[in-house]
This record gives structure tokens, sequence and C-alpha cells, in this order.
């Protein structure tokens, strides 16, 4: 009986282990083997929730965007590939406000093939409402020490 019970219980822990590999989470985006690009953005947190609401009201999609609960210079935003994606099919963006006013962006993503979807992002905060891209003004990017890690 007491084997029965043991075997029973190891099955549950694998079982368990099974469905915890099964779902990739937000904090498994975060490996360095999923990193993309960081970027800098040349507005506040503020203005990048303004630019997404206008970006959503014009073109129907757009990152969600979520602060830190618990530290205001922190936030993040999701982007589903489709309605209701997991993270397997989402791109995660952290965000850092930095002092002088701008925001450092990292990006990552379980596929490899977003290079567009990452374009489509930060140009619905830089130029919310246009719809596609390749329709937006150029992007004038501040001169400073910057120099981002994995360009795109």
């Amino acid at each position: 009986m007491k084997k029965i019970i043991l075997a029973l219980a190891g099955l549950a822990v694998l079982a368990g282990c099974a469905k915890q590999g099964a779902e990739l989470r937000e904090q498994d985006l975060r490996r360095p083997s999923y990193f993309k690009t960081e970027r800098r953005i040349n507005t506040d947190f503020v203005g990048i929730q303004r630019a997404l609401f206008k970006h959503q009201a014009e073109c129907g999609k757009a990152a969600v965007f979520k602060m830190d609960e618990r530290q205001a210079s922190y936030g993040t935003l999701r982007y589903e590939l489709e309605p209701g994606a997991g993270w397997d099919k989402s791109i995660l963006i952290d965000l850092t406000m930095m002092q002088k006013g701008w925001v450092d962006a990292k990006v990552y993503a379980y596929r490899a093939d977003v290079k567009r979807e990452i374009q489509e992002i930060f140009t619905s905060i830089r130029a919310p409402g246009v719809c596609n891209p390749d329709d937006a003004p150029k992007e004038v990017l501040p001169e400073d020490d910057f120099v981002p890690v994995a360009p795109l």
C-alpha cells in the first residue's frame, strides 16, 4: 500500500513538472537567449501610455503598458502576436525610466521572426496612429553615449 501511495505521489510531482515546463512564463523570457535588442524611448511613461492609447484607437492594436507596483521607475510592455497568446507568442519589453526623462527598453521574445513587430511597437510610441511603420517619419535619436547592444 505504501509503495502505491509513493508511486502516485511521484507521478503527481512529475506531472506538475511537466505542466510547468510546457508553458513559458514572463520571467523565462528575460533569459539572455531571448534578448532581441534594446532601444531608448525619448519620452516618459505618461507619454508612452498616451501614444499607445492613441495608436490602439487609430489602428486597433497596440502593446499593453504595465507599471511595476513597487517601483515607479520600472514597467513593461506586452505585445501579443495573436489575441490571447501566451508568452511564447508575445513580445516583452522591460522599461526603465531614467533620471534625464527618457526610457531605456530591453526587448525579449521567444520567437526569432519578430523584427517587424518590434519595429511596429516602437513606431506606435514614436508616431501613434501611423498603422504602417514604413509610413512613419524617420526616427531622430538623441546625441549621447547610448549605443544599443543589438541594434535591429
